[in-house]
């Protein structure tokens, strides 16, 4: 079974995976506002979906049971 290489996104790909902009992309990177995994390839920045993925999951909130607030 071969391993398979995981898919390399762009900023732009990766920031209209997550419903933002690469400008706020690269701020939060900049000033580590959050712990959002990257790989530096050469010059350019990629992100690797299941990275973002169980970024997304790490930052689920769970609402308490009987708030219906908001």
């Amino acid at each position: 079974m071969a391993h398979e290489k995981p898919k390399l996104m762009t900023q732009k790909e990766a920031a209209e995976y997550l419903g933002t902009t690469v400008g706020t992309l690269n701020s939060w990177r900049y000033y580590q506002r959050y712990d959002l995994p990257f790989v530096r390839w050469g010059c350019s920045i990629r992100f690797i979906k299941e990275d973002l993925d169980k970024w997304l999951e790490s930052r689920k909130v769970n609402k308490p049971e009987g708030d219906n607030n908001g």
